[in-house]
């Protein structure tokens, strides 16, 4: 088993047979043409006749052709095809030229539910409580008669210009709407509690009556800053008004007696002909410089 095997030997060459007749014939043919029957062929022989130089007879068998490498054509179109995507891949054919591709900026787009928490349902009941008052409303009391001008409704120990006390209700409550339009209130108190009264408000205004039924009549008026906001703007006979400073008021009724009192703590003036109680009102103090801060009528709460 040490012992080398040789490798089998060469194929042997073609039998001689054939090639002598092969050479014969050539030989023959040669022999014709020159002209030399039975001459053997030589290099002289084929350099002086030329005819089988090239002839395909003289040239040697081709070796056999290996088809080896054909597995190789595949390997070769692959390596190719992958030279060409990395020549595009990296500059085409040679340049440096650097193509940039711009790319719009991705847009994420998030949906996100919105829940709306709706509270339950509540009803709510609301109760109205409709309170009917058993005095007549302002819009009870229609205009009655032209318009009178504020400057000629004085405030006077008798009433209020030419209207007087102890008028009927119905028409001192006409005269004054048709002349400062609708009152801005009305009410059932009595400002001396006598628990028998009814009044109607117009501005600073306010007029008291006896009541609110049949027979009813003007009693007394109330002129003070008391809330209202109607444009009234009245003053006394002579000329007194809110805001006038206590000597004003003893100016203007120096001719009649002016004296003070404290009522329920506040100060007050009481305007007088001998023993009559003309009019009377609260005063911020009794100094020259205190103000008169309401006019009132002597009929009201005028003995309490």
């Amino acid at each position: 088993m040490d012992v080398r095997i040789a490798p089998p030997p060469p194929p042997p060459p073609p039998p001689p047979a054939a090639a002598g007749a092969a050479v014969g014939v050539a030989g023959g043919a040669a022999a014709a043409a020159s002209g030399a029957p039975g001459e053997p062929l030589s290099e002289g022989n084929l350099d002086d006749t030329g005819e089988f130089g090239m002839d395909e007879w003289t040239l040697p068998p081709e070796p056999p052709k290996s088809k080896a490498w054909m597995w190789l054509i595949p390997i070769l179109l692959l390596v190719g095809v992958l030279a060409f995507w990395m020549w595009l891949a990296f500059g085409g054919s040679g340049s440096t030229e650097t193509t940039t591709t711009s790319m719009a900026p991705e847009t994420t787009t998030t949906t996100v539910a919105e829940t709306t928490t709706t509270a339950p349902t509540t009803t709510t009941t609301v109760l109205v409580t409709t309170t009917t008052v058993p005095y007549p409303p302002p819009s009870a009391w229609p205009p009655v008669g032209d318009p009178i001008d504020q400057e000629d409704l004085t405030l006077e120990a008798a009433g209020v210009g030419d209207v007087e006390f102890g008028t009927a209700l119905s028409e001192v409550a006409g005269i004054f709407t048709s002349s400062l339009g609708e009152a801005e209130a009305s009410g059932d108190d009595d400002a001396c509690d006598t628990n028998a009264g009814y009044w109607l408000q117009w501005g600073p205004l306010r007029a008291v009556f006896d009541g609110y039924g049949d027979g009813s009549t003007f009693i007394a008026y109330r002129y003070e800053d008391n809330g209202g906001t109607a444009d009234v703007e009245l003053t006394t006979l002579s000329g007194l008004a809110l805001g006038d400073t206590v000597e004003q008021l003893q100016d203007i009724y120096a001719a009649y007696t002016v004296t003070f009192e404290v009522i329920d703590g506040a100060d007050h003036f009481r305007l007088s002909d001998g023993n009559e109680l003309l009019l009377w009102g609260p005063v911020s103090s009794t100094d020259a410089d205190g103000v008169v801060q309401g006019i009132y009528s002597p009929t009201l709460c005028q003995d309490s």
